[in-house]
């Protein structure tokens, strides 16, 4: 659960393909980060290096449950054990981003012996330098789509639900600057993923306008990866 400006969540979790649920009780959008820290580093490294627009080697993205206007959104992830945290790099509208507001928190994942396996996959995206390219049509009801990222840096895939005759382009427009109704609903995806890290959407799709777009800056110059082309608009039925 999130809400302004923390996480609801387990201390401890077993390692494993793990099921991540966000439900946002908040009045702002929030997202689920999933953060595997190398041994010796802590999560006030990873805040100051975010601080500075930096993505340290010894962070691993893992991935997690992307922004939802629509009840709850849900990605398995696969933990391995380890020192994690969930972190919310959404900026509010004064710019902040929600973990500089104290949106962080500690997650231990633990040795279990029981086997766990990925889930189902009826598709997958790939995530790339600039691109989404999913490996067939999405159609219209319930999917696990596999996403994974081919590119060096993290990427992350929001999902959309457009208004009649809204472009993906206007909600990217708003999403950065709310004003006025919004043109179109978040229906979660996946966070920020580090290379070859694989998330499992679980997501339904009633027929509509939709588009994917991706917020991040870009580890060269800065500019969000929307501006270099990362955002794309399709008709689901």
């Amino acid at each position: 659960m999130a809400q302004e400006f923390t996480f609801d969540a387990p201390d401890t979790v077993p390692a494993g393909f793990t099921r991540v649920g966000l439900m946002n009780h908040g009045t702002e959008p929030h997202h689920a980060v999933i953060v595997r820290l190398d041994s010796g580093h802590v999560a006030g490294e990873l805040l100051d290096a975010l601080a500075k627009h930096r993505l340290p080697g010894w962070a691993v993205f893992l991935g997690g449950p992307n922004a939802s206007m629509e009840g709850i959104a849900e990605t398995v992830v696969e933990l391995k054990p380890g020192n994690h945290v969930l972190i919310c790099i959404i900026p509010s509208s004064d710019g902040v981003l929600h973990v500089a507001k104290g949106m962080v928190r500690n997650l231990t994942v633990k040795e279990t012996p029981v086997a766990t396996v990925a889930p189902s996959a009826d598709l997958t995206i790939t995530l790339s330098d600039f691109a989404f390219a999913p490996s067939v049509p999405l159609t219209p009801g319930a999917h696990v789509i596999r996403v994974d990222n081919s590119a060096e840096q993290p990427h992350e895939l929001v999902i959309v639900k457009l208004e009649p005759g809204k472009t993906i382009q206007e909600f990217a427009k708003w999403a950065q600057k709310p004003e006025g109704p919004p043109p179109g609903a978040l229906m979660g995806g996946t966070t920020p993923q580090s290379r070859g890290i694989p998330n499992y959407v679980v997501a339904s799709f009633p027929p509509g306008e939709y588009g994917f777009v991706c917020f991040l800056p870009d580890v060269k110059d800065g500019k969000l990866h929307l501006e270099h082309g990362m955002i794309s608009q399709f008709k689901i039925g």
